[in-house]
């Protein structure tokens, strides 16, 4: 998405009366460092694998939403942690062909698991109106189990908007406020992995939705094909490797919780910059599901409209009628559904 002006972001977040949290992130890997190649990565040292619960297992569901990644790219530039999480459970790619590749449609399909044509959003300018006829994920989860901890942390206003609509939301709806001279967004993101970070550590939500923005910013300002959009794509990654890290340590130190990571993207980007058509490189999409459930290096053609029905399927919440399903490979033995 086309970010909005530190001010704009202010007003919204007034407007909506959502909470926006200061976070302080290191701006490293900037845009002077398109060139920089990074240091080679052991990506199977970056975490561990995925642990299943012990007696009466508890899932918990972590999401990353990376704008306007495509998933050829990560895979070109070498992505280590992107690559690796991918190889430990299934790999999607496929397309959303039809749907309108813009950032606001995109995450509301995301997040309710019905594409453009059913909850009607056409851009980023959205209010919480089309989220009362077509419930949110969070609103889903509280509606099944009021006792679930929800929560939503990311670099776009607009995804704590959809976050905190509904008759039950997120318990947590937060904006990471813009870091100053952060011309890539590259701070700003890393600050809003950071209070992932510290939440999956802290209180192990039940559901965790997270944002990140920069590699769709380069994209705009550069280009899908620039050296720009690869620098950011690593920096992403290595915000990806903190974040399924902390996963893995909640894990082990809570044996009985079981955690799921699932990757997507809400479009691709033109070789000059830009998106909202339909051609391949706009409609390219890939989800990335890791976790006890996933049979590991499995490949299917799954897209971000799968993502609300695959964790309402892990939190034994009712769907209800979705245009996605369950990307779910594996199920233990007592689970009967």
């Amino acid at each position: 998405m086309r970010e909005m002006s530190a001010p704009a972001k202010v007003l919204v977040a007034l407007v909506t009366s959502l909470v926006t949290i200061p976070l302080v992130g290191s701006a490293a890997g900037s845009v002077a460092a398109f060139d920089d190649t990074g240091a080679t990565v052991d990506a199977a040292a970056a975490f561990g694998a995925p642990r299943r619960g012990v007696g009466e297992a508890v899932n918990k569901v972590v999401v990353i939403g990376i704008d306007g990644l495509m998933f050829d790219k990560a895979d070109a530039v070498q992505a280590p942690r992107l690559r690796h999480l991918a190889a430990q459970g299934v790999l999607s790619q496929g397309n959303i062909a039809g749907h309108i590749t813009i950032s606001g449609p995109s995450w509301a399909s995301v997040l309710t698991g019905v594409w453009d044509t059913e909850h009607g959003i056409t851009d980023n300018e959205f209010d919480g109106s089309p989220f009362l006829a077509h419930p949110s994920v969070f609103t889903r989860i509280e509606r099944a189990n009021p006792a679930r901890h929800t929560v939503s942390i990311g670099t776009w206003h607009q995804i704590a908007t959809i976050a905190a609509t509904g008759d039950r939301r997120a318990d947590l709806a937060l904006t990471t406020t813009p870091v100053a001279d952060d011309p890539d967004e590259s701070a700003t993101d890393a600050a809003t992995a950071t209070e992932v970070v510290s939440s999956i550590e802290r209180s192990g939500p039940d559901l965790v939705f997270t944002h990140l923005d920069q590699i769709d910013l380069a994209g705009h300002q550069h280009g899908g094909a620039s050296r720009a959009y690869l620098s950011a794509i690593r920096r992403v990654d290595a915000l990806v490797g903190d974040i399924v890290a902390a996963v893995d340590r909640r894990a082990e130190a809570n044996p009985r919780e079981q955690w799921t990571v699932l990757v997507t993207t809400d479009h691709g980007h033109l070789p000059t910059g830009g998106h909202g058509g339909q051609t391949p490189v706009e409609t390219a999409n890939f989800v990335i599901a890791r976790g006890p459930d996933f049979t590991p290096s499995t490949t299917t053609a799954h897209t971000l409209i799968d993502i609300t029905p695959t964790i309402l399927d892990l939190l034994a919440a009712p769907p209800g009628r979705l245009d996605g399903h369950s990307i779910r490979t594996r199920r233990p033995a007592a689970d009967g559904r």
